[in-house]
C-alpha cells in the first residue's frame, strides 16, 4: 500500500509553515525598538556601518534553517550511498524515505545560494565580514588584516565560488541520480542498477569526503572568518547526519501509525534507534574533542569561537550541549527504549530542536556578535522551513510506491528480523 498526501496532511503542513511566517513577521514588527538590532543597521564609534540590526537578524534566520534542513537532505543522500557500499539489506524497506528527504536538496542549496549573493554581491548583510574584505590591501592600509589576507585566496570570488558550486552541484546531480535509477530498478530488476549504484556510491563517498567539509567551512566556519578547526566539518555532519535519522525515525513511525510499512518489523525501528543512539554519541565526541584541544592549547585566534560563546551565550552553549548529550544517551540506553515509537518520537524530537540550537550557536554569535536572540523570528523562521520540507518530503513520498520493488536485497530487508 503507497503514501497517499492526504488534503489534511497537506493543511497540516501549510498551517505550519504560515504560523512560522506570521510569527516572522510579528517578531519583525514588535521587535525592541530601543536597541541597535531594531534598525536595519548602525553606525559604530568608527564611522562604520554595521549590520547588526533586524535586516541581518532575518538573514541570519534564513541561512540558519537553510544550511540545517540542506544537511538534513544531504545526510540522507550520504546514508544511501553508504548503504550501497556497504551492501547493507535492512534499510531497503525504508529506502524510499530517504530517496524523498534527498529530494528537498535543490531547494535548500538555493536557499543558502541566496543568501550568499545577497551578502557578496547585494550587500545586503554583513554575515560573513571577509566579503567587505579587500585582497589588495596593503599592509599599510588602516583595514588591513593579517589573518584574512592569509586566507585571501580561499575567499576569492574566482575560488570560493567554483569550489562550492562544484560540490554542491555534485551533490544534486547524485540524489537526482540515485532517484531515477530507484525506480528504473522498479521497472526492470535484475542486479546490473544495483552494481551500478554500488560503484557510483564508491565515487560519491570520496566526493562527500571532501565536499561535506569544505562546503561546512565555506558557509559556516566562515562566519567567524578568523577561526578555524580542523574537525570543525565532521562536527557539523555528525550533528546533521543525527537529525536526518530522527526525521527519517519519526517519519517511519508517522507512515507505521497509517497502517502503512507493514514489511517494516519492530526490529527495524530498533535498527533506527541504535543509529540514533550512536550518532548522538559521535557528535558529543566531536564537539568535546574540538573543544578540549581548543581550551587546552589556549591560543588566542583559536578560543574566540569559543570565547564569543561562552561569554555572550554560556546557557544556550552549554545547554544546548548537554540536552543533545544527556538526553538521548540516558532515555535510548535501554534496548527497549530503542524499540519503543514514544521514546524515540520524544527524545528525537528533543534532539531535532536543540541540533538546531547547535547550528544557530554556529551561526548567530559570530554574524550577530553580543545581539543574537532567540525570539519570534528565529521560532518562525524554523516552523515556515519544517512545514514547507516536511510538505515537499511527503510530496516526494507519494510521487512513487512506498515500498522498492526489485532492489536485490529486498527480500533480505523484509526478513532479517524474524
Amino acid at each position: 500500500m503507497d503514501y497517499v498526501f492526504s488534503d489534511k496532511t497537506k493543511k497540516i503542513n501549510l498551517s505550519v509553515a504560515a504560523v512560522g511566517f506570521l510569527l516572522f513577521l510579528l517578531g519583525i514588527v514588535i521587535g525592541p525598538k530601543s536597541s541597535d538590532y531594531s534598525t536595519l543597521w548602525y553606525i559604530n564609534e568608527d564611522g562604520v556601518k554595521e549590520f547588526y540590526g533586524v535586516a541581518q537578524r532575518i538573514w541570519v534566520a534564513i541561512l540558519t534553517n537553510g544550511i540545517f534542513f540542506f544537511f538534513i537532505s544531504l545526510s540522507m543522500l550520504f546514508f544511501v550511498a553508504l548503504q550501497y557500499a556497504a551492501e547493507v539489506s535492512w534499510s531497503v524497506v525504508f529506502k524510499r524515505i530517504y530517496e524523498a528527504m534527498m529530494s528537498v536538496l535543490p531547494w535548500m542549496t538555493a536557499v543558502i545560494i541566496v543568501v550568499l549573493l545577497a551578502g557578496q554581491f547585494g550587500h545586503m548583510h554583513h554575515i560573513y565580514h571577509w566579503m567587505s574584505y579587500n585582497s589588495d590591501w596593503t599592509i599599510e592600509n588602516v583595514n588591513f588584516d593579517k589573518l584574512l589576507d592569509h586566507k585571501s585566496l580561499f575567499f576569492e570570488p574566482y575560488f570560493f565560488w567554483p569550489v562550492l558550486l562544484f560540490f554542491l552541484g555534485s551533490f544534486i546531480f547524485f540524489a537526482s541520480y540515485y532517484r531515477k535509477k530507484s525506480l528504473e530498478e522498479d521497472q526492470v530488476g535484475g542486479t546490473q542498477i544495483h552494481f551500478k549504484n554500488f560503484a557510483k556510491s564508491a565515487l560519491f563517498l570520496v566526493v562527500f569526503g571532501y565536499g561535506s567539509s569544505i562546503v561546512a567551512w565555506q558557509v559556516i566556519m566562515s562566519v567567524d572568518a578568523h577561526w578555524f578547526s580542523t574537525l570543525f566539518g565532521w562536527y557539523v555532519f555528525a550533528g546533521m547526519w543525527l537529525v536526518g535519522m530522527i526525521y527519517a525515525t519519526i517519519l517511519i513511525i508517522f507512515l507505521k501509525g497509517k497502517g502503512l510499512l507493514k514489511i517494516a518489523k519492530k526490529g527495524h525501528l530498533h535498527d533506527m534507534g541504535k543509529w540514533m543512539f550512536a550518532l548522538s554519541f559521535l557528535w558529543t565526541y566531536l564537539f568535546f574533542s574540538q573543544f578540549m584541544l581548543i581550551w587546552y592549547a589556549d591560543i588566542p585566534e583559536e578560543i574566540t569561537y569559543y570565547k564569543a560563546r561562552i561569554d555572550d551565550y554560556p546557557w544556550v552553549m552549554w545547554g544546548m550541549f548537554f540536552i543533545n548529550f544527556i538526553v538521548p544517551m540516558v532515555a535510548l540506553m535501554d534496548t527497549e527504549a530503542k524499540k519503543s515509537k514514544v521514546a524515540l518520537v520524544v527524545v528525537g524530537s528533543i534532539a531535532f530542536i536543540f541540533h538546531w540550537v547547535d547550528v544557530f550557536m554556529m551561526i548567530s554569535p559570530g554574524a550577530m556578535k553580543a545581539e543574537a536572540h532567540l525570539g519570534l523570528i528565529e521560532l518562525g523562521s524554523f516552523l515556515l522551513f519544517l512545514g514547507v520540507f516536511t510538505f515537499m518530503v511527503l510530496k516526494a513520498l507519494a510521487s512513487r510506491p512506498l515500498v522498492v520493488k526489485n532492489h536485490p536485497y529486498l527480500e533480505e530487508s523484509k526478513h532479517i528480523h524474524h
